[in-house]
């Protein structure tokens, strides 16, 4: 009886010891949807780089934030828009010292694949809201940071009451994009760096950044600083890091 107690003791010890070591040797990382593929090559990357395994959690800024102040376990955070990493930093939920901004991107709009047509900025003023029919596809404002900037550019060229009722917001950016991909919404407004990677839309306008706040994706992490989410945080400075925003199609020319 004796002999078995101390076998239980010593393996309560060794399970103890090895998670230990499987957080050290881990982190979590929760990123905006409009970053999933940067997220998922920056995760690779480092990964390969330092053997540190990423677990990534992919949603709004606005949910991922909420998970956040629930008591959601994580590493670092990726925001598609500074309002909600300025929540969670007044719950002092992130370390104030290492937020900073990572990349911008700016507003397009979207049709499905077989319409060439481009819109010049004449007809963007005068004439959007006769360039489709039916509803227009957006992030949902309420929580999503491309739906609440897009509802910035429906304000900055006034067309909030002639499109009142011809809205299809989504959970996601991404969802907004899925919209028009499908036909279900002949014309969306998403990011540039979403159309860019779909085969299945046509970029036909792009926004000036006069059109909305600046688009910034704004990272931070959190106050207990494990060695690996230290080495993280290094190599979010990296060339490499850097390289893979670019080729996503991410400006980082006035973060640097």
């Amino acid at each position: 009886m004796k002999k078995t107690v101390i076998v239980i003791i010593l393996s309560m010890f060794v399970f103890s010891c090895s998670n230990k070591k499987n957080r050290k040797n881990e982190i979590t990382l929760f990123a905006a949807s409009s970053v999933t593929n940067v997220a998922q090559e920056i995760s690779r990357s480092f990964e390969k780089e330092t053997g540190i395994k990423v677990k990534l959690n992919v949603a709004s800024s606005g949910i991922l934030a909420r998970q956040i102040e629930s008591g959601a376990d994580f590493d670092y955070y990726i925001s598609a828009n500074k309002k909600w990493m300025d929540y969670i930093d007044s719950l002092q939920l992130v370390e104030k010292t290492t937020i900073k901004n990572l990349a911008a991107n700016r507003l397009v709009a979207i049709v499905p694949l077989g319409n060439d047509k481009k819109l010049n900025s004449e007809e963007v003023e005068n004439n959007f809201l006769n360039q489709f029919s039916g509803r227009l596809s957006i992030g949902d404002p309420k929580h999503v940071p491309a739906g609440k900037y897009a509802m910035q550019v429906i304000k900055f060229y006034g067309w909030e009451e002639d499109l009142a009722d011809r809205y299809l917001p989504a959970k996601n950016v991404r969802d907004a994009l899925l919209m028009v991909e499908m036909g279900e919404a002949e014309m969306g407004i998403v990011y540039e760096t979403d159309a860019m990677k779909s085969e299945k839309v046509n970029i036909v306008y792009r926004f000036p950044n006069t059109a909305c706040e600046a688009i910034s994706y704004v990272g931070a992490a959190k106050k207990e600083r494990s060695e690996s989410l230290n080495s993280f945080l290094l190599y979010l400075q990296s060339e490499e890091v850097k390289r893979i925003w670019r080729i996503n199609g991410f400006n980082l020319d006035e973060y640097e």
